[in-house]
């Protein structure tokens, strides 16, 4: 009797088991591996360098959307490279996070970053750029770069990398 109690009991938990695992699959977060090794030339204007630099991005962005629409996105192993051919100076910095964007019931978006999304120290002189600490802000869901308000930051956010990093690779 024992030995059928249990086939029974061990049938019904596998029948339980089938029926949950389509609806715990559905549930399942989407990541997505985006790669990057690039190239390319900034040009000289008013809002940044009196001259051009080439900036190389070699890394990649893992992006993890859940059910719930919260959007996670970790640099991995990110770095990006200012260069100013006609010198040959260059600047460097890591991009962390992680870059995590959670939507609002009013059709905005919460963008928080944690981290170290990018510090450009220069030889001799130390740190001349840094976006590194807390920063939590709301933002359309078109433009999650772009913030509405902000709701906190700590650490040190510069509000640009020019002129400094002009100064760095002249």
């Amino acid at each position: 009797m024992r030995i059928r109690s249990f086939a029974l009991a061990l049938a019904v938990a596998a029948a339980t088991l089938a029926a949950l695992a389509p609806s715990a699959a559905a549930d399942q977060p989407v990541t997505t591996i985006t790669r990057f090794d690039r190239t390319s030339t900034f040009p000289a204007g008013p809002n940044a360098c009196a001259f051009p630099f080439l900036i190389h991005t070699e890394g990649a962005l893992r992006e993890t959307v859940f059910s719930s629409g919260k959007d996670v996105t970790h640099a991995v192993d990110f770095h990006i490279t200012y260069t100013n051919p006609a010198n040959g100076k260059s600047l460097s910095t890591v991009l962390a996070g992680p870059f995590v964007v959670e939507p609002n019931a009013d059709g905005t978006v919460t963008v928080t970053i944690n981290g170290n999304d990018g510090h450009i120290t220069a030889p001799g002189e130390g740190t001349i750029f840094a976006d590194v600490g807390k920063l939590v802000y709301i933002a359309d869901p078109s433009d999650v770069f772009t913030p509405l308000a902000l709701l906190k930051s700590t650490g040190r956010q510069d509000a640009s990398q020019f002129p400094a990093t002009c100064e760095g690779l002249a």
